[in-house]
C-alpha cells in the first residue's frame, strides 16, 4: 500500500488548519519568531512553498525548540515532492518531543508512500501509545500489519476498533477474512456472519462464507452460498466458477456441470467454464463427451494451445497414451515456452518408458520455470528410481519440499533417494512420514516394503507390500516380492 505525494499534500493542507498558535503553547516566543510562523502558513496556504519554507526556517532561528515548525517545514517539502527532505524534518521534530503525534503520523505514511512498513508501523504504534483510540491510525495500522502478515495483531487491532467505534459489516468481514488466512474456519464463519446480517445483499461477503466453507471441508453448504451469491449478481462469470468447484468437488455433477455451462451461455467462448466442464466429465470417466467439446471448440477457437492440454489429459486419463502426447507436442508447438505443456509430456514420455526424453521435457520446464516444484520433485524422483545423479537428485526434491514442506508425494522421493544412498534410516523416516500424508498411495508402501526388507525387518516389509496390493491388486512384481519372503524367515527388527 503506498501513499500517492498528491495524498500527503492534501493532508498537509488539512493538518494545517487550526495550528496558527500550537508551535508556541505556553511559552512566551519572540515576535519574530510568532510572524515569521504566521508568514509561512500564509505562504503555504496560497501553495507559495518556497517562500513558506523560507518563513518556517526564519521561525526556527529564533524559537530552537518546537517540533512543530519542523513538521509544517516537513508539510511544505512534501507538497514539493521532495520526500527525503521531508523525512529529515519530521525527523528533528521527533528529537524535540519524541512523540510528537503531527510528526509521527507523517513519518508513518512516508514510510507506507515508499514500502518501509516496519518503520511505519513502529511510528504508528508510537503514536497509539499517547492516543490509543484514534480510529484512523488503527484502522491504518490494522492494514498494515495485514500487508505485513502479522495477522493476530491485525486481529487485535480490528476487534479493539468494534469495541471503541461499535461493529460494522466491513470490520466482521475484515475479520472474518483474517481469521479464513489463519485456517480458524469457525471463527471466519462467525464474523462473516456477522456481516452478513448488517450487509444481506453483499455479494462478496457470501462469496467469502463460500469460500471458508469450501475450505473447511463443507462443500454443499459452500456452494449454497455460491448460488445466493449469484442470485444476487446473476451476471458475474466467477461466482459460477466457485459453484462449479463446489459442485464438482461434492460429486453433485449436474450441477457442477450447470454452473460451467451457465458462464457458457454468458460468454460462449470462456476457456476456463469449458475446461471446468472438462473436469466434471473426467470425473465421472465421460471421455467421449470431453473430448467432442475439446475437438469442437479448438477448431471454432482458432487452436488455442490449453485445450491440446487439456485434450491430452483427456486421453491420459482415457489411456490412450500416443494421443496424449500428440496432444502434449501440439500445444508445444503453438506456444514454445507453455511450462505445462512441457511438464505434462514429461509425465507422459515417462509413462510410455521413454524416461530420457522425459528428464529433457522436464529439464525444458525448469529452463523456463526454476523453481517449479512439481517438475523438480518429478526430475529427482527419476534419477533416483534411475540410482543415477542421486546427489543433485537429493538437491532438486529438497528444493521443491522447501516450498511445500507437507507434500507427501515430495517426502516419498526424498525418502527414495536416501535409500537408494544406502542412508536406511532416513528413509524410513521420510517414507513413514510420506505414507502418514497419503495413506492411498500403493507406490509409497512398496517403498516401505523395500526399505524394511533391505533392513532385514521382514515383517514390516510384508505389511507395507500386502497394503500396496490392497490399495492396487494387479501388481505383479509385487507379489513377486511376497512369494520370496518364506514364512519361517520373518524377523523383526527392534523400531
Amino acid at each position: 500500500m503506498h501513499l500517492p505525494i498528491a495524498a500527503c499534500a492534501a493532508l498537509a493542507a488539512v493538518m494545517t488548519a487550526g495550528c496558527a498558535t500550537a508551535p508556541f503553547a505556553g511559552r512566551d516566543p519572540s515576535r519574530e519568531a510568532y510572524g515569521a510562523y504566521l508568514r509561512g502558513l500564509m505562504y503555504e496556504r496560497s501553495a507559495q512553498l518556497p517562500e513558506a519554507l523560507d518563513a518556517y526556517r526564519l521561525a526556527m532561528e529564533h524559537d530552537h525548540r518546537s517540533p512543530h515548525l519542523h513538521v509544517r517545514a516537513g508539510a511544505a517539502h512534501v507538497k514539493l515532492g521532495q520526500l527525503d527532505r521531508a523525512m529529515r524534518e519530521f525527523e528533528k521534530a521527533l528529537a524535540l518531543e519524541p512523540d510528537h503525534p503531527d510528526a509521527l503520523r507523517w513519518v508513518a505514511m512516508l514510510n507506507t508512500s515508499q514500502g518501509r512498513l516496519d518503520d511505519a508501523i513502529a511510528a504508528y504504534e508510537r503514536f497509539l501509545t499517547a492516543e490509543p483510540n484514534d480510529q484512523f491510525v488503527l484502522s491504518t495500522l490494522a492494514d498494515l500489519y495485514v500487508l505485513q502478515g502479522g495477522l493476530p495483531r491485525a486481529i487485535e487491532l480490528y476487534e479493539q476498533l468494534i469495541k471503541e467505534f461499535g461493529p460494522s459489516a466491513q470490520l466482521h468481514f475484515n475479520l472474518g477474512v483474517l481469521y479464513g488466512r489463519m485456517e480458524r474456519f469457525d471463527d471466519a464463519i462467525a464474523e462473516l456472519s456477522r456481516a452478513l446480517e448488517r450487509s444481506p445483499e453483499a455479494v462478496e461477503i457470501r462469496l467469502a462464507l463460500g469460500i471458508t466453507y469450501e475450505m473447511s471441508g463443507r462443500l454443499e453448504t459452500a456452494a449454497a452460498h455460491y448460488e445466493e451469491a449469484i442470485r444476487l449478481d446473476p451476471l458475474k462469470p466467477q461466482l459460477y466458477y466457485h459453484a462449479g468447484r463446489a459442485w464438482l468437488n461434492a460429486k453433485q455433477f449436474a450441477k457442477a456441470q450447470a454452473a460451467y455451462q451457465a458462464v457458457l451461455d454468458l460468454s460462449e467462448g470462456d476457456l476456463e467454464a469449458m475446461l471446468g466442464l472438462v473436469r466434471v466429465w473426467l470425473s465421472q470417466r465421460k471421455f467421449d463427451q470431453a473430448e467432442r467439446l475439446l475437438a469442437d471448440q479448438l477448431e471454432r477457437l482458432g487452436h488455442p494451445p490449453e485445450l491440446y492440454v487439456a485434450l491430452g489429459i483427456v486421453y491420459r486419463e482415457a489411456e490412450q497414451d500416443l494421443e496424449a502426447m500428440r496432444a502434449f507436442e501440439r500445444a508445444i508447438a503453438l506456444k514454445d515456452d507453455y511450462i505445462q505443456a512441457h511438464f505434462y509430456l514429461a509425465a507422459q514420455l515417462d509413462q510410455l518408458g521413454r524416461k530420457d526424453e522425459a528428464r529433457f521435457s522436464l529439464r525444458r520446464t525448469l529452463e523456463l520455470e526454476p523453481d517449479y516444484p512439481d517438475a523438480l520433485n518429478y526430475l529427482g524422483y527419476l534419477d533416483a528410481e534411475a540410482g543415477v545423479n542421486l546427489a543433485e537428485a537429493k538437491a532438486m526434491i529438497e528444493r521443491a519440499l522447501a516450498q511445500d514442506p507437507e507434500n507427501g508425494a515430495y517426502i516419498d522421493s526424498l525418502g527414495w533417494v536416501y535409500y537408494q544412498m544406502g542412508s536406511l534410516d532416513e528413509a524410513i523416516a521420510h517414507l513413514e512420514r510420506a505414507a502418514a500424508s497419503i495413506d492411498t498411495d500403493p507406490v509409497i508402501f512398496d517403498h516401505l516394503g523395500d526399505a524394511y526388507f533391505k533392513r532385514n525387518d521382514l515383517e514390516r516389509a510384508r505389511r507395507n507390500w500386502e497394503r500396496a496390493l490392497e490399495l492396487e491388486a494387479d501388481q505383479p512384481a509385487i507379489v513377486e516380492k511376497l512369494k520370496q519372503l518364506a514364512p519361517d524367515a520373518v524377523t523383526v527388527s527392534q523400531p
